[in-house]
């Protein structure tokens, strides 16, 4: 009742992640009004529509947004958001299972033990290092917000707060994301468009991915021994979190618990190896999210009624992570009704035409960014700005490698800073930091990632990074 009534509390003190997003809705449909509309033509290749660079036109009719659509859009950024929300409860349902079995728990509490003379930072270092790879080759960073509930117990249990413990998952994904090697949802589109050969000049991301890994990690230490020792610096002190630290009690792989992780290993390497080599998308994984709650329950000798009842639980604790994404395709639904993001990148595309190869390069990453806030699908941007982008890099000397680069960290960075990201504030949601303690605390190192991309975009137009 205690925990029930200080959670309470807690939600009256920090701004809900669904009040941040109504105002930016209710600024967007005003705002809508304002803007005029117009529209670029759309081709088919290789199956999808994309923008015809030299198409665009302004409209001889203005759509106006009102109170109406404002109510509607809720209903539409639902339907528009319906696959990654389910995606998202059954990954809930399925790491409910896993973390109620105590699975998850006796893992990491034998990591620890294992460890126990290991220091924090190498422990850090090895938990970003293998989380951020397996985003940089799946893209699967919507998984963060049901790995961190399982993460932050340990950092707490080490003597370190939520942030700390969230920070590895979320910061690692930021790199993987950003530096993607093998992107299915950004990277592979923008090469199909630009004519690459698809996941060419990985060797390049992957140097990239590298230091940008270390960036977030050097940063997220200094963090962590400065709250260490003093908790007071931390942006969310321990009694305004829900999670409480591991338990100091040895934990034991019984019989049913090994069998049930080694279900759980081999269906998490069949969701990787779908991810990567068989094109699984959201329905493909929810799929094997919900083979994952059941198997895995049967394998611990759990009764069908377990499941089910862990499997609601687990979608209980994922509820407002998915629900936040509805907020966010709300917001594009207002600015496709208006027939305004069009003429938005048609200006922003005006702003990097001039210039040098290198300062033209240098602003697309920004530029991408910025793209991100009115269109936070990184495949819905892939298919409305590479067609613009690649033509504006081929008439400024810049190959086409470098502008599918410098589209992709823009946008995989603006993913995790950007108010409009859903799946961020679900993330941010699940470790229980409001937004406005993120920006503060991520911020600088937001700025620095993006200078360190910027710096790789430049060297790359000076070498000519390709193949073309």
């Amino acid at each position: 009742m205690g925990l029930l009534k200080k959670r309470e509390n807690t939600l009256r003190k920090d701004t809900h992640p669904f009040t941040n997003l109504f105002i930016i809705l209710v600024a967007v449909t005003i705002l809508a009004n304002f803007i005029p509309a117009g529209s670029y033509a759309r081709i088919e290749m290789d199956g999808r529509n994309v923008v015809d660079p030299d198409s665009f036109v302004f409209a001889e009719e203005k759509t106006y947004v009102g109170v109406f659509t404002f109510f509607l859009s809720f209903f539409q950024g639902f339907q528009d958001a319906a696959s990654l929300m389910a995606m998202i409860l059954f990954a809930g349902a399925a790491f409910g299972v896993v973390t109620r079995i105590g699975l998850m728990e006796t893992a990491l509490k034998t990591l620890v033990r294992k460890l126990a003379h290991t220091s924090f930072y190498v422990i850090a270092f090895v938990l970003m290092a293998v989380w951020g790879t397996l985003v940089a080759f799946t893209s699967m960073w919507e998984l963060s917000m049901v790995i961190i509930p399982a993460v932050v117990p340990l950092a707490l249990a080490l003597g370190y707060d939520v942030a700390t413990g969230a920070g590895i998952i979320i910061l690692s994904s930021c790199c993987g994301f950003a530096a993607a090697l093998s992107n299915p949802l950004f990277t592979a589109i923008a090469h199909r468009i630009a004519e690459l050969p698809i996941y060419s000049a990985m060797w390049y991301r992957a140097i990239i991915f590298v230091v940008m890994l270390l960036i977030c990690y050097a940063f997220l230490m200094i963090y962590a021994r400065r709250v260490k020792k003093d908790p007071s610096k931390a942006i969310v002190k321990v009694e305004d979190t829900k999670y409480v630290a591991y338990s100091a009690e040895e934990a034991h792989f019984t019989p049913a618990l090994i069998r049930a992780g080694v279900v759980f290993v081999l269906l998490f390497a069949f969701l990787i190896y779908g991810t990567i080599n068989l094109g699984f998308d959201f329905p493909q994984m929810a799929a094997t999210f919900v083979a994952m709650s059941i198997l895995v329950g049967f394998a611990y000798g759990l009764r069908l009624n377990d499941v089910m009842d862990m499997m609601g639980e687990g979608m209980k604790d994922m509820f407002y992570g998915a629900m936040v994404m509805l907020f966010a395709r709300a917001v594009l639904y207002v600015m496709n009704t208006a027939g305004i993001i069009d003429t938005i990148i048609y200006y922003l595309a005006q702003v990097v035409t001039s210039g040098s190869a290198v300062l033209t390069a240098s602003l697309l990453p920004i530029l991408q960014a910025i793209i991100d806030f009115f269109v936070p699908s990184g495949s819905g941007q892939a298919v409305i700005t590479i067609p613009i982008l690649v033509p504006l890099g081929d008439m400024s000397g810049i190959t086409r490698q470098v502008v599918c680069l410098a589209a992709q960290l823009g946008d995989g960075l603006a993913n995790f800073i950007m108010p409009t990201e859903g799946t961020l504030l679900g993330i941010l949601l699940a470790a229980g930091i409001p937004y406005k303690k993120w920006f503060k605390f991520f911020a600088p190192l937001w700025c620095i990632l993006m200078l360190t991309a910027i710096v790789f975009v430049i060297i790359g137009v000076v070498i000519h990074l390709g193949p073309f």
